[in-house]
């Protein structure tokens, strides 16, 4: 049996996000099996405009969302601006109506203007972390994963992240094998290692802020075994001013920045150099190999060695 699909599009719409909607849950139909039956519904008019200036012409309106198995966001555009009210009662409605819906990297937005998010986990793409919760504080943002499906309402991280999603919801809909076959056909493995945790960068001051100098202290010296009171002093502030100050400007308390320093400097070894793993960590500031190993797989998901793996692939 078919299952009836709708992808959204609208003007400013993501191609990258778009093409990957359209290729797994259309093109990789099978005409002897069942597959999903794909609506392309615009809620912009019939002809929408992408970021990339290209035009679409959709098959359907906003209301092609009733009655849909699930409907895929592929990305959202203004996502601080709430949208229109009717779009987000249709979307309310459909999950009502026992409809599944998907959202791709920011399209996440849209589903927490709907408050559909709310006392929920979710996800979508770390570099849109604080803007996220800034905008949606109920909901549970579970940031260090590739995708969350929760109660019929799936979101995934960065743009890449959506084929493991969708990956995830054919293994659920059409069984294990059509999942790999899709996996196979889009070369990528049938469920990836680790989550996006992997991927996240350093966090970098928000704005210029007088703990610059501190910071660039800290890069150069994490091989040595500083601590916060070090870095306070360095800066001449008391502890307790450091913290505040430290926590307004980067959004973490010095000592989740320092650990989050020092994994990034040991990914950047790991993918750059043939050290072993006890002289990166030793680079590092951790105090053994096993420390840098423990660290890793709770805080990056995967363990070094894995991770190396994965960036000479």
């Amino acid at each position: 049996m078919s299952l009836p699909l709708t992808i959204l599009v609208y003007d400013g719409l993501s191609m990258l996000e778009f093409g990957a909607a359209v290729d797994i849950f259309r093109g990789h139909a099978s005409p002897d099996a069942p597959w999903y039956q794909v609506t392309i519904a615009s809620v912009d008019g019939p002809t929408v405009t992408t970021q990339a200036g290209v035009l679409l012409t959709s098959q359907a309106g906003r209301e092609a969302l009733l009655g849909s198995h699930t409907i895929v966001i592929p990305g959202w555009r203004q996502l601080a601006d709430t949208p229109d009210a009717q779009l987000l009662q249709l979307l309310r409605q459909a999950h009502a109506q026992g409809s599944r819906l998907v959202s791709f990297c920011s399209g996440a937005f849209l589903l927490g203007h709907s408050g559909l998010l709310d006392g929920r986990a979710a996800t979508t793409h770390w570099k849109y972390a604080r803007l996220f919760g800034e905008l949606f504080p109920k909901v549970n943002l579970q940031l260090g994963d590739l995708y969350v499906i929760n109660d019929g309402l799936c979101s995934s991280a960065g743009s890449a992240a959506c084929l493991d999603l969708s990956l995830q919801l054919i293994r659920q809909d059409f069984g294990a094998e059509r999942a790999n076959q899709s996996a196979r056909r889009l070369v990528v493995p049938g469920v990836r290692d680790g989550g996006q945790q992997q991927y996240i960068e350093l966090p970098m001051p928000r704005e210029r802020c007088q703990l610059g100098p501190v910071q660039q202290y800290a890069l150069q010296h994490l091989a040595n075994e500083l601590s916060v009171d070090d870095l306070a002093a360095h800066a001449h502030m008391s502890r307790r001013s450091f913290d505040r100050h430290f926590k307004a400007s980067f959004g973490l308390s010095p000592k989740q920045w320092l650990l989050q320093a020092r994994l990034a400097h040991a990914k950047h070894l790991l993918s750059t150099s043939k050290l072993s793993i006890e002289q990166i960590a030793a680079s590092c500031g951790f105090r053994s190999g096993q420390a840098l190993r423990d660290q890793f797989v709770v805080s990056v998901g995967v363990s070094p060695l894995r991770f190396r793996q994965q960036q000479l692939h």
